[in-house]
C-alpha cells in the first residue's frame, strides 16, 4: 500500500504466485497486553484509518470513529489546514513517510542488484528506478532521520509505517535494514512504535493467498506492531460483491501467523493491528475491485480481534486508484456502517 503509487499489481502478482490451500488453525484469545514504552504512544485500542488527508477526511473519518491515521507523505506542517482538522478531531498521525524511502531503496534495487527473473516481461514492483538518488542504505538511514528530527518537534505523531509491499523475490532484504531504522527511532523519537506491514488476498473458504516468504523481513528488533492488510483479488473484470471469500480468515490469519512465528513473533510481545478493505467497486478505470458489503466489513474486523488484534482500522481514505466511480469510507454509507459494525465488534472482544 504505497499511497500516491498504484500498489494494486503488486499484490496481484503476489498473491498469483502465494496461493495454495490451508486448513483451518486454532485462533488465539485476544490480548490487550500492550506493555512496554515503545507502544506508549498510540492508544491501548486505537482505530487506524490510512490516509485521512484532507481537512473534510477529518471530519468524516472522526465521525466514523478514527482515532489515528498513516499518512504516506508524512506528518502535516504544523499549522497547516490538515494538522489543525486533526488535532481538533482527536486523530493523531503516525507517519507513513519511512516506508515510502524504504520503497525507493527496494525499487532501485530491482533495477540494479536485484532485478526480477527473466521470465518476467517487466518489473511489477516498480517499472522504473522511481528515486536513483536513494541508492543505499546509509542514504535510507540519513533521509529517515531527516524525518525523525522533523517528527521530534511534532507531538501529534504517534508512530511510524516502516514497511509496506515489498518485491517478492527479494525477501528477507529489509531485515536488518528494518533493525537499523527502528534503532533510529529509538534515538530520536524514543517511546514511538514502527508498524511493519504484510499483506495478504482474501481468498474462498480453505484457500490462502499468502507468500510465506513476505514474513522474512519481520524481526522482534525491527518491528513494535505488525500490520496486516488483507483485501479481496485484485485485476477483475467484472463487478463481483465479493460473496463467495471468505471474510472471516479462518485459513488465512493462522497461515500468516505461523510464518511470523517462525521468525520470532509472539502476538502478547508484538501486537497485531488488523487492516481490514474499506473500498470497492470501480479501480484504475480497468478494474473492479471485489466488495464490500457492511456484513464482509463486520465479519474481516471482527475475525481480526477474535483472532488477537490490539488494534483495528482500515485502508483507505485516498489512493491513487480510487476514482469518481469508487465506493470509500468518504461517500459510501454500507462503508460507513461496516466501520461501525467492525468496531463495535472489537470494542466487544476487547471489553472495553
Amino acid at each position: 500500500m504505497r499511497g500516491r503509487h498504484c500498489r494494486a499489481p503488486l499484490l496481484a502478482a503476489a498473491v498469483a504466485i502465494a496461493g495454495c490451500t490451508a486448513t483451518r488453525g486454532a485462533i488465539p484469545p485476544a490480548t490487550t497486553n500492550v506493555a512496554t514504552t515503545a507502544r506508549a504512544a498510540l492508544a491501548g485500542h486505537a482505530i487506524i484509518g490510512f490516509s485521512v488527508d484532507t481537512p473534510k477526511r477529518a471530519a468524516t473519518a472522526a465521525g466514523q470513529g478514527i482515532t489515528a491515521t498513516i499518512l504516506y507523505d508524512g506528518s502535516p506542517a504544523p499549522g497547516s489546514a490538515l494538522q489543525t482538522a486533526l488535532e481538533q478531531h482527536g486523530i493523531s498521525v503516525v507517519d507513513g513517510a519511512v516506508s515510502g524511502i524504504l520503497f525507493y531503496w527496494e525499487c532501485h534495487r530491482t533495477h540494479t542488484i536485484k532485478p526480477p527473473p527473466s521470465s518476467y516481461a517487466y518489473n511489477p514492483y516498480c517499472r522504473t528506478d522511481e528515486n536513483p538518488r536513494i541508492d543505499s542504505q546509509a542514504v535510507v538511514l540519513r533521509d529517515v532521520g531527516k524525518i525523525l528530527d522533523r517528527d521530534a518537534k511534532r507531538t501529534y505523531v504517534t508512530g511510524y509505517w516502516v514497511l509496506d509491499d515489498w518485491a517478492w523475490w527479494d525477501n528477507g532484504s529489509a531485515r536488518e535494514l528494518l533493525r537499523k531504522v527502528h534503532a533510529l527511532i529509538a534515538e530520536k523519537t524514543p517511546g514511538l512504535p514502527a508498524i511493519c506491514g504484510f499483506g495478504a488476498g482474501i481468498a474462498k473458504a480453505g484457500k490462502v493467498h499468502w507468500d510465506p516468504g513476505t514474513a522474512e523481513n519481520y524481526s522482534n528488533g525491527g518491528c513494535d506492531i505488525v500490520g496486516w492488510y488483507n483485501y479481496s483479488p485484485f485485476g477483475r473484470r467484472e463487478p463481483s460483491k465479493g460473496k463467495r471469500l471468505d471474510w472471516t480468515m479462518q485459513a488465512l490469519l493462522p497461515a500468516m501467523a505461523r510464518s511470523l512465528e517462525r521468525r520470532g513473533w509472539r502476538i502478547a510481545k508484538t501486537p497485531l493491528y488488523g487492516i481490514g478493505q474499506a473500498w470497492g467497486g470501480s479501480y484504475e478505470r480497468r478494474y473492479y475491485q471485489p466488495g464490500l458489503t457492511r456484513g464482509e466489513m463486520h465479519e474481516q474486523a471482527k475475525a481480526f480481534c477474535d483472532f488477537g488484534a490490539t488494534y483495528i482500522g482500515w485502508y483507505a481514505w485516498d489512493d491513487s486508484g480510487f476514482e469518481s466511480r469508487t465506493e470509500t469510507p468518504n461517500d459510501s454509507p454500507a462503508i460507513t456502517a461496516g466501520i461501525a459494525d467492525g468496531i463495535t465488534a472489537c470494542k466487544s472482544v476487547w471489553n472495553v
